[in-house]
């Protein structure tokens, strides 16, 4: 196939997905109101990885071919998935990395089988084991991935590339029967990591302890390891940071005891503020932030909303809108922003899928007043 021709069929399967969005946002959405693998890693704890090197990117076609793992809703991006538990989007609305929680890290595609690019050996127990990816800020150089993982001990931050062992980048963040899930996000050169509260409050609340903490790792390394600085304190039992990789607000969607919180630190000297509370407790599992608004996804409730925020955003600017609720994919994790500013989301219906492809990195339609992205 011609270079021109490869393009020409990029564009046109880009131009149906975006079609396909403005569609489902403009006839569809109301805004008016484990693979568990056993820990194979030694008694300490240590994270071990195997790697697949995955052969190149390939242009998808219009329509997309048949398969057993290729979905022909324009809006589904990949699936085949087992238990996603994050996603890191890239510069084409083909292409995504996704962990699984059983220690996967995939490189997806539109209309090809996804390809596993390593795993790392992790303690699936509870609800640890690969938890949350991100990339280096010098991917293009180092071919770093950065992984918040479960051991049998503790939970830990890892660095890896494909071909090599992970290296620890923090550990001894506390390990419970459940509260393990965290995120982590790169803000320039610094790493911000939510914690779990491992299932104990008085620890999320203790100064002393890493558990229900979001902290930040100053351009962490393996050479010279630095002592993480707590911003945040009191999380619950899961955590999911979102905010703009070049700096500005940090987002945290917290599944708290009596009440499910949006917060957000304006300033890594200040202390964090509520921009929304839910006494229902839907259970916020994923946040994506674009200009002047935030999306979270709810695991119990089985919808997405949005959380529209000011300039300084203390406080949100009315109540949440609903974007998409359970009918049609099931129930979202976590959110990223991609290309054209349009939140992704990874839906974790397994073992009670919603089709026979679940899971799926899904396009969600936003607002097209709403601009400027930023990945959870």
């Amino acid at each position: 196939m011609s270079e021109g021709s490869r393009r020409a069929r990029v564009r046109a399967r880009h131009a149906v997905v975006l079609a396909a969005a403005a569609a489902l946002l403009a006839g569809c959405v109301d805004f008016s109101g484990s693979e568990a693998a056993p820990f194979t890693g030694p008694p300490t704890g240590e994270a071990t990885t195997t790697t697949r090197t995955p052969g190149p990117a390939l242009p998808s076609a219009v329509p997309k071919p048949p398969g057993p793992c290729i979905d022909q809703d324009p809006m589904v991006l990949a699936t085949c998935l087992t238990e996603p538990t994050s996603l890191i989007t890239t510069g084409d609305l083909e292409h995504a990395y996704v962990s699984e929680r059983g220690g996967s890290i995939t490189y997806t595609t539109t209309d090809l089988p996804n390809r596993e690019i390593l795993r790392i050996g992790v303690d699936t127990s509870g609800d640890g084991g690969l938890l949350s990816i991100a990339l280096s800020p010098s991917y293009d150089e180092d071919r770093l991935f950065y992984a918040y993982v479960s051991t049998p001990t503790d939970n830990r931050i890892v660095r890896v590339t494909p071909g090599d062992e992970p290296k620890v980048i923090l550990s001894g963040i506390p390990k419970g029967a459940t509260g393990n899930a965290g995120s982590i996000m790169f803000r320039g050169r610094d790493l911000i990591v939510a914690t779990g509260n491992a299932g104990d409050a008085n620890a999320a609340r203790d100064p002393g302890s890493l558990a229900g903490k979001v902290l930040l790792l100053p351009s962490p390394n393996t050479i010279s390891p630095v002592r993480p600085r707590v911003l945040a304190s009191d999380g619950g039992v899961r955590q999911s940071v979102c905010g703009f990789a070049q700096g500005g607000p940090i987002f945290i969607a917290d599944q708290g005891l009596t009440q499910d919180r949006l917060r957000v630190i304006t300033n890594p000297g200040s202390p964090d503020s509520v921009v929304w509370s839910w006494p229902d407790r839907p259970g916020l599992a994923g946040c994506a932030v674009v200009k002047g608004a935030v999306f979270v996804s709810e695991s119990r409730a089985g919808k997405v909303e949005m959380v529209r925020v000011p300039k300084d955003p203390v406080t949100a600017d009315g109540e949440p809108v609903q974007m998409v609720d359970r009918t049609r994919y099931g129930i979202f994790g976590r959110l990223a922003i991609g290309p054209k500013d349009l939140p992704q989301g990874l839906t974790t219906n397994k073992p009670n899928p919603q089709a026979p492809t679940d899971d799926r990195v899904v396009l969600l339609p936003i607002p097209s007043s709403e601009a400027g992205g930023g990945n959870d």
